[in-house]
């Protein structure tokens, strides 16, 4: 295993170029690749132990076998040890999702990805690919950062895809019937390329490889709309009902009037324009842990040694998801889905993973603090999880 604190899993920019000259010239605009953006980069699982994680009933896995040009055969995790010994000496990939909830090792890899703001990290899912291995060409919705973490790999970038973009008729994947080469790169360890929403690519194992991918949570406008409107009905109560007192007689008894979609607009429109009960909602939406990795995101020590936090030695384990939205009066702070008022003082501590200086707290703090660590969301400052 590399070791997590390793300077090698951080990054003061992207190559020569600035994290904020990436985000103005390149995210979600062009694909870009950084060669040796982590140099001399050691991969913090080998392939076997890659394998072994797919024989557990707990992880998202997925075996892929390309049988011809326009076939791919896939096959869900858990898989038997025995199926490895079946597989050809190429045309095949074994992939494993949220990879960053399985080992800190792993984890400690989205720290160098964290000038992207915490809530939009998603996952990182690492594949490994014998020779000639792939997916096929794809595109995503979400922007993505692909890291060579051994052997090579041949990405070819496409054209820019939507919805409407004809797919090949294959069982439980997305290959598009038509690519258009743009760009043609061979990546070796340590090299980078990202990969902005709707653009096409297809990378195919030169020898092989293993490729770990960071992506980034992008939910869709009816998902967002879905879960609002279900949050925001929780508050709602019988009595409040659709209401027009101001009535009028209507020569067509048939006719949606001008005032009832207004009436309907008004009741849409206050829950849409109060920012706190938004923020409130959005910060809890983006900080759930997905619903396939929440097995292992929920595995904290509920009997945290509270003297830890009192000697300043505690702080919020890298498994959880945070974030926060400041408020007139403090901050609210998200973990995994739930939340706290608090200082924006302890609400930075808590999302940065940085150790909680206790005597700093006031007992408002002290108290959210100790209701995290119930939670089991605190770690000992000093373990390495």
């Amino acid at each position: 295993m590399a070791d997590p604190s390793s300077g090698l899993l951080r990054l003061q920019q992207l190559g020569t170029i600035t994290f904020e000259q990436f985000l103005n010239e390149y995210w979600q605009k062009k694909p870009l690749l950084i060669r040796q953006a982590f140099p001399d980069f050691e991969a913090p699982v080998s392939a076997d132990e890659l394998a072994g994680l797919a024989l557990e009933d707990d992880v998202v896995s997925r075996l892929v076998v390309q049988r011809d040009e326009s076939d791919w055969q896939v096959e869900h995790g858990p898989l038997l040890e025995e199926r490895f010994a079946q597989l050809p000496e190429s045309h095949w990939t074994l992939l494993v999702q949220h990879a960053d909830a399985l080992d800190p090792a792993i984890n400690a890899l989205l720290d160098a990805f964290r000038f992207i703001p915490n809530w939009r990290l998603d996952d990182i899912m690492i594949s490994y690919a014998a020779d000639k291995g792939g997916v096929g060409p794809h595109f995503d919705y979400y922007d993505v950062f692909l890291l060579q973490a051994q052997g090579k790999r041949r990405w070819r970038i496409g054209q820019r895809c939507s919805h409407e973009s004809p797919l090949l008729p294959a069982a439980d994947m997305k290959i598009l019937q038509d690519f258009d080469t743009v760009e043609d790169w061979i990546v070796e360890p340590g090299d980078l390329l990202y990969i902005p929403p709707n653009i096409a690519h297809w990378g195919e194992a030169d020898g092989e490889c293993m490729t770990y991918s960071i992506g980034f949570r992008a939910p869709s406008h009816a998902e967002v709309l879905l879960d609002f409107s279900e949050e925001m009905a929780s508050f709602t109560n019988p009595d409040m009902r659709y209401m027009d007192p101001g009535l009028r007689p209507q020569q067509l008894p048939g006719e949606i009037s001008q005032q009832s979609i207004e009436q309907v607009q008004a009741i849409i429109h206050q829950y849409s324009t109060d920012k706190a009960a938004l923020a409130g909602w959005f910060g809890e939406y983006m900080t759930r842990p997905n619903p396939t990795a929440d097995a292992h995101f929920q595995t904290f020590d509920e009997e945290f040694d509270r003297n830890l936090m009192e000697a300043g030695q505690a702080r919020l384990s890298r498994f959880a998801r945070c974030a926060f939205f400041e408020e007139q009066a403090g901050c609210l702070v998200f973990i995994n889905g739930a939340k706290w008022h608090c200082s924006r003082k302890l609400a930075v501590m808590l999302s940065n993973y940085e150790p909680i200086h206790w005597d700093s707290l006031d007992t408002l703090d002290r108290t959210v603090v100790v209701q995290i660590a119930d939670a089991g969301f605190l770690i000992s400052s000093e373990d390495d999880e």
